[in-house]
């Protein structure tokens, strides 16, 4: 799809490792037609999320993190915009009742993740979401 005359959809990446998220926000930049956000502090993510969540496509959140689990800051995220995929990462094993739970994550990716899959997975959301768009827009016309 040709973005050139589009807004750039927001990508973030949210991990309380500083080295991570420039990393991942790097290899995301690679994306065509996407802005990439990376943040170290959820609270201040999600800050920015409730003033531009109508331009967000994807959250990826890494568990553990200081102030809030991601658990709990992809849940306030899908509160807002249920339609933002939304992408739990970690390298520790997370209990199936906990998804269950809070019942807020599209997919679940494990450290360490293979730049090259997950700049793939992200590239294919953003071109499923664009495709449901368009059928959308052209199912309204008359």
């Amino acid at each position: 799809m040709d973005r050139t005359n589009q807004s750039p959809v927001f990508i973030a990446i949210i991990d309380d490792e500083p080295d991570l998220a420039c990393l991942f926000k790097e290899a995301l930049s690679q994306i065509d037609g996407a802005e990439v956000f990376a943040f170290t502090d959820p609270l201040l993510a999600l800050e920015h999320f409730l003033t531009n969540h109508q331009n967000y496509m994807v959250i990826i959140s890494d568990y553990r993190m200081p102030t809030m689990t991601g658990m709990e800051l992809l849940s306030k995220i899908k509160d807002v915009n249920p339609a933002v995929t939304r992408i739990m990462m970690s390298a520790f094993e997370i209990q199936d009742e906990l998804f269950q739970e809070y019942n807020c994550i599209d997919k679940f990716l494990q450290k360490p993740v293979l730049m090259t899959a997950l700049i793939d997975e992200v590239r294919k959301l953003i071109t499923t979401a664009n495709s449901k768009q368009e059928a959308q827009i052209l199912a309204r016309e008359p």
